[in-house]
């Protein structure tokens, strides 16, 4: 493989990477904070931030398996 090839491929995992790090962050980050607002508005304590923190991790899960989907069929 030349250096340009090897170049496009290193490129190619660092944006999948990147990209899998963007989807659990805002996954969580964004539930997280949702549920929060929610508990300030709402004046229940930790509820909602932990209801909405697990949803974010759940739905983080989901993100990462979506996305890692089509590279698991490829190799097989």
């Amino acid at each position: 493989m030349s250096k340009k090839g090897v170049w496009i491929e290193a490129m190619r995992v660092f944006s999948l990477i990147s990209q899998l790090g963007i989807i659990v962050a805002v996954c969580i980050f964004g539930c997280g904070f949702l549920g929060r607002l929610l508990d300030s508005k709402l004046s229940t304590s930790p509820v909602f931030t932990l209801i909405f923190i697990f949803i974010g991790i759940g739905s983080a899960f989901s993100g990462v398996y979506r996305t890692l989907l089509p590279f698991m069929k490829k190799r097989k």
